[in-house]
């Protein structure tokens, strides 16, 4: 799989994971993201690495339901961080 390839998979498995857990703020985001990666795959990539830093981004991000924290999905969106971080920095490298 291309890093591009990798990145909008990712992308939509997060989106997937986000939306059951009721995050519509970070799904929009990243619903935004995957559209670019079609036309602009490297432009797509910064804006993904663009949400990994500060407070409240994406590295903050805990899923909760009914004031409990959701313990197999914050596991596999952690996993998922690390996946797309790392397909966005090949993409940006050019890497096939």
């Amino acid at each position: 799989m291309t890093p591009a390839e990798t990145l909008v998979d990712t992308l939509s498995r997060m989106i997937d994971l986000l939306r059951s857990a009721g995050r519509e703020n970070w799904v929009t985001t990243l619903e935004t993201c995957r559209a670019r990666a079609g036309d602009d795959v490297q432009g797509a990539a910064r804006q993904v690495l663009s949400l990994f830093g500060g407070m409240g981004s994406l590295n903050d991000l805990i899923l909760y339901r009914a004031q409990r924290p959701l313990i197999a999905e914050n596991v596999e969106l952690d996993a998922l961080r690390e996946r797309l971080h790392h397909a966005c920095r090949q993409a940006l490298q050019g890497q096939p």
